[in-house]
Order: structure tokens, then sequence, then C-alpha cells
């Protein structure tokens, strides 16, 4: 563009210059030399306007192109920014991270973190406290019940005048080896070796936490501390039967977190319904009490009712003699005035 604007002022000075030199030496330009030089006048003004029209968009598209530079100058300033916060983040992340993996250390293995020990504690029994704590209002259980035998239950629940034991010493060992077998065989042998061991711990239950004569209910429960146990003990079987059957045969009745919830919120439905019917009895002997003590008052008010008849009627027959006295002491006045006084006759003493 620079190029052509160039070249067409050259053309045009050079016309100028050869119209003025001719001029100068006398000669008159030919009419044509006078075309050109107003057609080359002209194209001179629109050159001159074209060339500030080009200065103008020049300068609007430096504008433009200045604050397209800004703007990409802006974006990554908060570029560099995000890339900072994120890279933060991680460094969070792997920290946290860090920190959740020496954390599982101290969890080689599935016995580790749900095994009961000798002393109290598990994850299990604490899982089975927690549960209890957030269903049940703290009068309706107890926790390491201790019975006249000395043996120890895990926790009570309390309804009705009778405790409900619940056992959370679940065996796991042959379950973590179920769960580590490499080939079908191992895996075979630790399901058999782990539902004898289920059946074991169903049969120690039944023995020692079904005790009627310490207000206990003919069944306790088996608690099983994770779903998937759960799931196991529902699935495999000992001796030719079902583990679940075996357990239900011995009055023991296996329960999993979540099913051990669907029990105490019925439970604790119960509690609510005894307390009603507790409520409802001292209702029924207030009402007994108040019953009596509305016919002690009817009777006091027919008495008093007859006395007030009594009474009235007195009162009547004591205004007629008081009538009948005030006419007679009205006749005596008259008399007294009028002359001697006679004697009242025997008929109005008698009616006296």
């Amino acid at each position: 563009m620079d190029v052509l604007v160039i070249a067409l002022a050259a053309s045009i000075v050079g016309a100028l210059i050869a119209h003025g030199l001719l001029r100068r030496a006398g000669t008159a330009p030919p009419p044509a030399a006078d075309a050109l030089a107003a057609g080359l006048a002209s194209v001179s003004d629109q050159i001159k306007q074209l060339g500030h029209r080009v200065g103008a968009d020049t300068s609007l598209l430096t504008q433009r192109l200045e604050g397209i530079d800004s703007r990409m100058t802006q974006t990554q300033v908060a570029g560099q920014d995000l890339a900072r916060d994120i890279f933060g983040k991680l460094g969070d992340v792997q920290r946290a991270t860090a920190t959740v993996a020496e954390q599982a250390k101290q969890f080689t293995s599935l016995q580790d973190l749900l095994k009961a020990p000798k002393a109290r504690g598990g994850l299990g029994e604490a899982m089975l406290e927690e549960l209890l704590a957030q269903v049940l209002p703290p009068q309706a259980f107890a926790c390491q019940h201790r019975f006249s035998n000395g043996l120890i239950v895990d926790a009570v629940v309390k309804a009705g005048g009778r405790k409900i034991c619940i056992d959370s010493k679940f065996p796991l060992s042959n379950y973590q080896a179920m769960c580590d077998a490499a080939t079908d065989g191992e895996r075979s042998a630790a399901e058999r070796a782990f539902a004898a061991d289920v059946d074991k711990h169903i049969q120690d239950i039944s023995s020692r936490y079904i005790v009627p004569d310490e207000e206990t209910l003919d069944f306790a429960v088996m608690y099983v501390p994770a779903e998937g146990v759960y799931g196991e003990v529902l699935r495999l079987s000992h001796r030719k039967r079902s583990i679940f059957e075996i357990a239900i045969e011995a009055k023991v009745v296996p329960m999993s977190p979540l099913t051990m919830y669907s029990y105490l919120q019925t439970v604790l439905f119960g509690l609510k319904c005894l307390r009603i019917e507790e409520n409802a009895e001292r209702i029924l002997d207030h009402c007994g009490r108040l019953h009596q003590d509305m016919h002690a008052f009817v009777t006091d008010y027919d008495t008093l009712g007859r006395h007030l008849g009594n009474a009235h009627a007195k009162y009547g027959d004591a205004t007629r003699r008081l009538d009948r006295v005030r006419n007679d002491l009205d006749r005596v006045v008259d008399f007294s005035e009028e002359g001697p006084v006679p004697r009242p006759s025997l008929e109005v003493i008698a009616s006296d």
C-alpha cells in the first residue's frame, strides 16, 4: 500500500514539474496535458484522503492490538496464579496422602482392624456402642454387663424389664484368609475353617448369654461388624447346614450394622409404647382416685342439700310463727288503747 502511494505521488509530482516547465518555456501545454494535470490533482486529493483513512485505520488497529496484548497479559497472569494455586493444592493433597499412608501402616490387615482383643476395645465393639448411643436413650442399654457367674457381655438392651444380650467379638482370622487366598483350593479351605469358627462362636453365645434366671430373653444377638462379613455368614454352610439356620436353632440372631440399626429402631418404638402404657396406667389410677373423690363430694353435697331443705322448712315455719306473734302483739296494742286487755283464747295458745 505504501509503495503504491509513493509511486502515485511521484507521478503526480513529475507531471506537475513538466507542466511548470512548459509554462516557463512560454509554451502552452496541450489540452491533454491540462486534463492530465487536473486528473492527477484529483488523484492527489484521493490519495491524501486515502492516506488519512489508512492512518486512522492503522491507529485503530494499533489500539486494538494493544488491547489484545493487555488482555493476553492479564490472561497469562491469571493462568500463572491458577497454576500456582493448583500446584499448592496438589502439594496439600500429597501431604494428606502421605499422612493417610502413614496412618494406614498401623493397620496391616483386616484382622488387625476388626479383631476384638482381650481388653475392652476393638472397632466392632466401639461401633456397637456408638450405634446404641445414637439410637437408644442411656437408660435403655448398658455396655460390659456382668452376670452373677462372672461372665461379661459386650452390651445389653433393656426392654420391658428384660435384657437382650449382644456379643460383638466376631472371629475374623479365617475370613482374612479367605480374602487373601491365591487359589480356589485355599479359598475353599479357608471358607470351611471360617464356617467352623462361626458355628463355635454361635454355640458359645447361646451357652453364655441366654440366662433366663437373670432376666435375659430366650435369644441373644451376634453382632457382625461389617456388611461383607455378614453376607458371607448368610451364604456359607457348615456340615451341610446353613450357618443362619444353625444360629436360629441355637436362638442366636446374626445382625450386621444395618440390621442392628433397624432392630434398635423397633426396640425404641417398643420402649415408647411401654412408656405410653405406663402413663395410661397412671392416668387410670388418677381417674380412680378422682372417681372416689367425686363420690364423696356427691354424698356431702346431698347431705348439704337435705340440711338446706330442712333449714328452709324451719325458716318458713319460723316466719309464719313470727307473723302470728306480730299480729297478736298488734291486737294487744290496739286493745290496750281501747280498754282492758283481753286474755288470749285457749285455741290460740293451743295452736302455738
